[in-house]
């Protein structure tokens, strides 16, 4: 008796592992799992919305939002922005790992492992930008049969409703993840490369590449028509006697003359004469583009000499915008210098005075200048002390300006009248 009672003991246990095994068994529902997910997997790299929405727990919610990527955005879209996702989209391709496929008719809930592969299109898109090329060149390189891949890894989660699985992505984050590329497509521009812009280069205000006794230089690139209306971002360099003297930032210019210069408004180490002229020697300008390419490449001649200021170099003097030396109801008024035409191109360092009716009202700071016009200012924007009258006009009175030299030599002594009416 008692062997029997084990007997049936251990039967009763095989029954039971028999039953609950079974009931697990009937849970898991991976193979419906599967034929779902390689649907919905589907219909994403054919990119086919219906299908998408269709097996969608929330399809209706991302329909809007799905048909507007797949359209483009923008109904200004071009025909290269739909032939550049196109091809991205014809190398969409995926692949479940159906060893991780877990399933509870139960709970209502499955999930499944799928990566999807595409052209890396952002890659692509740099190096055809570096290489100079186009919408074309772009195209053909997203289709080209070792162009480089990306893998989007994924978790497909489901969930059982009404006896069918459906694909569960709040929001369609990550359907929109896939999808990414129609909208950053848009920001896809192709820019022709600015050399092919460049109509002719040129040494500005030089004698045929020569420069006497000037205290800059400027290489400019003239455009071409349709270079004129295109923003020119550039760097460039400047070397003396094969040395490299200068590098510039950035540089962004447009117009009919897209300016490179060097001298000490641009270079504080720039080396100078007393006169402020540049050293004498070969200066050879070279402008890239962003991409390090030469976009002009010329030397020019620069002769100096170190002249010392004076009385010889200047012309005459003027009361600038003055009647006869006299100005009415003014608050600026202004003693220039005009150098002879040989000493137009150097640069005058000096200092100088201001008095009214015998008294010194006004020093300069060390000032410099250079051109037609040698300019020697007085007024409230120059002396924060300067008198002035109820309108704000300087008061009246004999003012004489005196500039010297940096020895001190007295280059100009002039005297005009103010008036107040």
């Amino acid at each position: 008796m008692k062997a029997s009672k084990k007997l049936i003991a251990s039967a009763l246990c095989v029954s039971m592992l028999a039953s609950l095994g079974g009931c697990a068994m009937f849970d898991r529902d991976d193979e419906a799992v599967l034929a779902v997910a390689d649907d919905y997997a589907s219909a994403i790299v054919r990119c086919k919305a219906r299908d998408i929405e269709a097996l969608m727990v929330n399809g209706d919610d991302i329909k809007r939002d799905l048909e507007t990527a797949l359209s483009g955005y923008s109904m200004d879209s071009s025909d290269d922005y739909y032939d550049e996702v196109d091809a991205i989209a014809d190398s969409l391709s995926y692949e479940i790992y159906e060893d991780t496929v877990e399933s509870s008719k139960k709970n209502a809930e499955a999930s499944v492992s799928v990566t999807y592969t595409l052209v890396d299109y952002n890659a692509i898109f740099l190096q055809v930008t570096e290489d100079g090329g186009n919408e074309d060149d772009f195209i053909a390189a997203l289709k080209a049969s070792d162009a480089p891949m990306q893998q989007i890894s994924q978790t497909m989660d489901l969930v059982y409703e009404d006896g069918e699985w459906l694909v569960e992505d709040k929001n369609g984050k990550n359907l929109f993840a896939i999808y990414a590329f129609y909208d950053e497509a848009m920001d896809f521009e192709f820019v022709m490369p600015l050399s092919t812009y460049v109509d002719e280069i040129e040494w500005y205000y030089s004698d045929d590449g020569v420069y006497v006794n000037y205290d800059e230089i400027e290489l400019d690139i003239i455009p071409t028509n349709e270079g004129t209306q295109i923003p020119f971002e550039f760097t460039y360099e400047y070397y003396r006697d094969g040395e490299l003297i200068y590098t510039s930032g950035v540089c962004t210019d447009q117009g009919y003359w897209i300016e490179a210069y060097y001298g000490p408004n641009y270079d504080p180490n720039c080396e100078t004469l007393r006169s402020g002229c540049l050293v004498s020697g070969e200066y050879r300008c070279v402008i890239y583009d962003l991409a390090g390419n030469v976009l002009a490449d010329s030397t020019c001649t620069v002769e100096s000499e170190d002249i010392e200021l004076s009385t010889d170099l200047i012309d005459y003097t003027e009361w600038y915008f003055s009647y006869n030396d006299v100005y009415t109801n003014e608050d600026t008024i202004e003693l220039d210098i005009i150098p002879r035409s040989s000493a137009q191109n150097i640069t005058w360092t000096f200092t100088y005075e201001y008095y009214r009716d015998g008294e010194l009202i006004f020093t300069s700071d060390v000032c410099t200048d250079s051109g037609y016009w040698i300019e020697a200012y007085y007024g409230p924007n120059y002396d924060p002390a300067a008198e002035l009258s109820a309108d704000g006009d300087l008061v009246a009175g004999e003012y004489r300006c005196v500039i010297y030299d940096l020895d001190g030599n007295v280059l100009a002594d002039s005297t005009c009248t103010v008036e107040e009416d």
